[in-house]
């Protein structure tokens, strides 16, 4: 959006910059109605309220989670005597005091909140404590005994494939025939791309906290990317009504797609202790358990090979992609497709074979993470190209600059490129950062220092934005003006650093004209905002700012006849508020937005 200021780099941005400074401070507001973010004051003054932030109810408990202390095995018993013992301990629930469905798998129905029967990865969730200290609920969690049958553990995601262990169906995207065209390859390479997991460590670890309301309903706090997941799994394992469950969200303190599902589990936790005990309970995860027991973004095996013509053309490509999905599906099948779009990157590839699999192991379940599956697919083919570069003894630039997605190229997939912007960007990104003439002073510094290297790459990125889902590609939005002219936005979107708030409230001001500080962005809630998508896809500004949009739009269209009907004009077209002044043909009228 044209109205927020981001750092600068290029030349053609500081020549921008400097000009601006020769104008006042009053034009270059006017021009870019630039605002500060809507949270930065309170972030700098720790004034901003998060999940444990919130005053604590009377009587709140704490909750505190007992995981496996094994990564595969039968569960035949806990031992909870000493745990149930220990002064201050309220109550210690199980699988068996869950009243609804002991589940919550998001895509497939395959992951217990609390082990029943068999537990699948170290931390698996077991038993939850509630004490009236969160100090006394940890002692008490190190008190438990499990009596736990070991089964074999698989942690890599072949040896899961070979034994049968996948989760939903194997998939194959292909186009033209790979394997006729091997004999045609001057350049054939081969190789095999081990990709590590990574932990998301957003600054607030995972945490709920709960409350009993009347009439046996409920209503959590919770830090999630989507509230709505929270508020269906909730009702689903106290079996109740949607309607009695209410998830609250005013802002995370980071996401990273680490809290689009796995934020779900414990907000059931909390919410279940709540339930039996009738009393406000919060669940904070520390650190360490938080890493042990979340899933991370997800680690590939994957085996490639690779065929060019002499000149450095891409002719073939066939890859099979081994996704360690963990111990449950989560977002798991989701994230393999992402996979499958971007296994051929930004690059036109005629012949391609691509596989991917999504193999159960006994790691926590992997998850959402930034880029949802297709910077690994990325990562193979550019491990490729990089393989092939050295084969042929030329860089990788060329190879990549050669094989750029054209206007009409296919994806394996069937879509067609309908532009050359790829292309185009390359060309005036090596243009704008002098590429050959930065390449030229790297390799001059490095022939000179043996100690200390410089490197330079360039790489294309193909990614699509929004959900593959196409139904969650929705938003909603509610807009109240009052009668002193502030005006109250919410909508289903989560403010998570990336400054979501402020970009409705820049989208309500701009649309009725109005200065920002009348605009203030409520908390995303369940029961005003109803069935909402995850915050998720890098979607959710574009989502819900239109949403924000049309609804300000309705509005503004009601204030229009009003000011048509004081001011005996029929011609409400003619009408519009800058600035808070009420504009009738491009003059002004004497009426204010106030």
């Amino acid at each position: 959006m044209n109205h927020v200021f981001v750092p600068f780099a290029s030349s053609r941005q500081k020549e921008m910059v400097c000009k601006m400074k020769t104008k006042s401070s009053e034009e270059i507001n006017e021009k870019y109605a630039v605002i500060p973010h809507v949270d930065a004051a309170l972030h700098t003054r720790g004034e901003s309220q998060y999940v444990d932030d919130v005053p604590q109810p009377a009587e709140m408990l704490h909750a505190a989670v007992f995981g496996s202390p094994v990564a595969h095995g039968k569960l035949l018993g806990l031992n909870l005597d000493a745990a149930r013992n220990l002064n201050g301990v309220v109550a210690i629930l199980t699988a068996d005091d869950i009243p609804g469905e002991n589940q919550v798998g998001p895509l497939i129905q395959d992951e217990e909140l609390l082990a029943s029967r068999e537990v699948h990865f170290m931390g698996n969730p077991i038993a939850v404590v509630v004490a009236i200290t969160p100090e006394i609920a940890r002692k008490a969690v190190q008190l438990i005994e499990a009596d736990i049958e070991p089964l074999p553990v698989v942690v890599n995601p072949k040896t899961a494939f070979e034994k049968g262990q996948i989760i939903g169906t194997a998939r194959t995207f292909e186009m033209g025939n790979v394997d006729a065209v091997w004999s045609q390859c001057d350049i054939v390479v081969e190789g095999v791309c081990d990709i590590g997991g990574q932990e998301h460590v957003y600054l607030e670890t995972q945490r709920a906290r709960a409350i009993p309301t009347e009439n046996g309903a409920m209503r959590v706090y919770a830090s999630t990317q989507s509230p709505f997941a929270g508020q269906r799994t909730i009702a689903n394992i106290l079996g109740l009504p949607y309607h009695k469950i209410e998830v609250d969200v005013k802002r995370l303190g980071g996401g990273f797609g680490g809290k689009e599902d796995q934020a779900t589990p414990y907000a059931c936790m909390a919410a279940l202790a709540a339930w039996h005990t009738q009393k406000p309970v919060e669940l904070v995860l520390n650190r360490e358990d938080d890493m042990r027991m979340t899933g991370k973004r997800h680690p590939y095996i994957s085996d490639f090979k690779l065929g060019l013509d002499r000149d450095g053309k891409i002719l073939a490509y066939d890859v099979k992609h081994y996704q360690n999905a963990g111990a449950s599906a989560d977002l798991s099948p989701a994230i393999l497709e992402r996979t499958l779009f971007h296994a051929t990157n930004a690059y036109y590839v005629p012949n391609a074979r691509i596989f991917a699999a999504s193999c159960r192991t006994n790691l926590p379940s992997n998850t959402a993470f930034r880029g949802f599956g297709g910077p690994q697919g990325m990562f193979v083919i550019e491990s490729a190209i990089a393989k092939a570069a050295e084969k042929m003894g030329i860089s990788r630039e060329e190879i990549q600059h050669k094989n750029l997605l054209r206007k009409g190229d296919l994806f394996p997939y069937g879509q067609r490129s309908e532009d050359d912007h790829v292309l185009r960007t390359w060309n005036e990104a090596a243009a704008e950062y002098d590429f050959v003439g930065t390449k030229q002073r790297v390799d001059e510094f490095n022939s000179t220092h043996f100690e200390i290297k410089k490197g330079l790459a360039m790489m294309p990125v193909c990614f699509g934005i929004s959900f593959t889902a196409t139904f969650l590609n929705q938003a909603s939005a509610l807009v109240h003006v009052y009668t002193d002219g502030s005006v109250s936005v919410t909508t289903g979107g989560i403010e998570m650093g990336q400054g979501l708030s402020t970009n409705i409230a820049i989208v309500a001001a701009r649309t009725f004209g109005i200065a920002p500080d009348r605009v203030k962005v409520e908390s995303t809630n369940t029961t005003r905002v109803a069935n909402m998508s995850p915050s998720a896809a890098s979607a959710t500004s574009l989502l819900n700012g239109n949403a924000t949009l049309r609804a300000a739009r309705q509005i503004l269209d009601r204030l229009k006849s009003v000011a048509a009907d004081m001011l005996n004009r029929s011609d409400r077209e003619k009408i519009q508020i800058v600035e808070e002044r009420v504009l009738y043909d491009g003059s002004d009228s004497g009426l204010t937005w106030q």
